[in-house]
């Protein structure tokens, strides 16, 4: 995902532009040295530097920026990205002037001035920060209809095959106020990019071999006819091979459109943040939850894979409320759960009332939160712990489609299961780089054996390897043979029975099934 979709959309709009020198592309990693990037950069004897910024990175490019200016003080240090709303109360000394907002056009608008001789500090452009001016809005927003694609002018192509995952803008703006977020801090206008337009970069996205597209879009069925019209055209002109991820809200998704999210390769996204109310209410959102499940449930139905976000530290959330919310989410059978800590982005509702709201943030780059009034720096390492235990046997343990059998059939929590998970790993040893199938079954044989449910074992196992290779299969497409106790057929019935009734009228029969990846679907023999 580190495709750098902004930064191109600032190269294509300056390369449009006669009046203006080519710009280029270089791209660096965190872990790159900061004043080894500046060497090359000199080396390539530019007028001006621009930086993409975001809160994991400047402390790099601050140390990037020393080695520029003590070298050669006269190149033009600019920079944009979401960070640059913190330089509103003070410019870096390092850098020469910051846009706001969305870059184009106040970029090329700066870029001109300096270029017809005129003195930074005597502009003023609408985005624009220098040390003596910063613009009281953000940047004038570009017409989409006529802003030029870094696809289809050719300005992607330096870089486009080192990529097989990229990021695919279709609009920009979003409506909603989510305290926590980027986005909250922007125009509600949401813009849209022109149907052909899109036609286009599909086209150029098939003709490189893109097999991953992240859809930058942070609402994409906000319009649900326009995203039926996407839809129709992905499912008609895409690849089979071709993978999409879209962010949605699931209390807008309808039979229709999950219908079409099933025909396509896909994965979808879905903000959940928490499942409590009162939580909810204070990053500005609504939710409804017999709602929320419905919609999560029609999409479970047509084989739609989705997966659901949750934030650790948000304002009145507490240790209860986030276990209720774990709990909630693994009742709806996402196929991964992405449990963040809460970070207070700069400029956010959030951040601008973390005092107020006594939210205390760790020292580092992301600011991630230690503890609030409601949530004690103790319980945040409970629930890091449970989030630990989620993210290895739910996630990467693809669990979504056998836990309920375990949970149910010890009577505990998702919750009480991931933390039980964690500490027999630390009791044991074992470590996160270790197969994390076979992990689960050492440790859901040991957990049976503990409370006594040893004749359950051999059928929750087989359910366990059956989904295992099933995943196995799909993931590799290769194939697997698999050391069952019972028939594949009679173990589909613990989608919706017990374990225990399933072991009482459910007769062993040992087989070792091959699962294969045959004309496009997985088939057992």
């Amino acid at each position: 995902m580190s495709f750098p979709a902004g930064a191109l959309c600032i190269k294509t709009a300056i390369n449009q532009m006669s009046s203006l020198p080519k710009a280029r592309l270089y791209e660096h990693f965190s872990y790159d040295s900061p004043e080894a990037a500046a060497t090359l950069a000199l080396s390539r004897h530019p007028w001006a530097i621009g930086l993409s910024i975001y809160i994991w990175n400047v402390k790099w490019f601050e140390r990037f920026a020393a080695c520029i200016r003590s070298k050669n003080p006269d190149i033009i240090i600019f920079a944009g990205g979401p960070q640059t709303i913190d330089f509103t109360e003070k410019l870096p000394s390092w850098l020469d002037f910051a846009i706001l907002g969305e870059g184009e056009l106040s970029t090329i608008a700066v870029l001109q001035g300096i270029q017809e001789g005129k003195q930074i500090r005597n502009l003023q452009i609408d985005g624009l920060i220098t040390g003596n001016y910063v613009s009281p809005v953000s940047s004038k927003l570009p017409d989409l209809s006529e802003l030029p694609s870094t696809f289809l002018t050719g300005e992607a192509d330096c870089i486009i095959n080192d990529y097989d995952s990229v990021l695919w803008d279709l609009t920009r703006g979003c409506p909603f106020a989510c305290a926590f977020c980027f986005e909250s801090r922007g125009k509600r206008t949401v813009r849209d990019y022109p149907m052909d337009r899109i036609e286009k970069e599909l086209k150029y996205l098939i003709r490189h071999d893109i097999v991953n597209v992240f859809v930058l879009d942070p609402t994409f069925n906000l319009n649900p006819e326009r995203a039926k019209t996407i839809m129709r055209l992905l499912i008609s002109k895409a690849p089979s091979e071709m993978h999409f991820t879209f962010e949605i809200r699931a209390e807008l998704v309808d039979e229709e459109l999950a219908q079409m999210f099933a025909q396509l390769n896909c994965s979808l996204q879905i903000g959940l943040q928490s499942s409590d109310e009162e939580v909810l209410k204070t990053i500005n959102r609504r939710f409804d939850r017999e709602l929320f499940e419905q919609k999560v449930k029609l999409l479970s139905s047509k084989g739609v894979a989705f997966g659901l976000d949750i934030i650790i530290g948000l304002p009145k959330d507490n240790l209860k409320r986030f276990r209720n919310t774990v709990n909630f989410a693994v009742s709806l059978m996402p196929s991964n759960i992405d449990c963040f800590l809460l970070s207070l982005l700069p400029g956010t509702e959030l951040t601008l009332k973390a005092e107020e709201l006594e939210l205390t943030t760790h020292d580092d780059e992301e600011r991630t939160i230690r503890c609030t009034p409601m949530f004690p720096e103790k319980d945040i390492q409970i629930a890091l712990s449970v989030r630990k235990g989620m993210d290895l046997f739910y996630t990467k343990g693809q669990s979504c489609m056998w836990i309920h059998c375990i949970l149910e059939a010890l009577n505990i929590t998702a919750c009480n299961l991931f933390s039980l998970f964690v500490k027999w790993m630390e009791q044991t040893g074992r470590t996160e780089d270790e197969d994390i199938w076979v992990l689960q079954d050492e440790f859901v044989q040991s957990l049976f054996e503990k409370t006594k449910n040893t004749k359950l074992i051999p059928a929750m196992k087989s359910f366990m390897e059956l989904h295992q290779g099933l995943c196995y299969v799909t993931d590799t497409c290769e194939s697997a043979t698999l050391d069952l106790s019972y028939r594949p057929e009679d173990l589909a019935k613990l989608d919706n029975m017990s374990l225990s009734e399933f072991v009482r009228t459910t007769k062993m029969h040992r087989c070792s099934p091959s699962v294969v990846w045959e004309d496009d679907e997985i088939k057992i023999y």
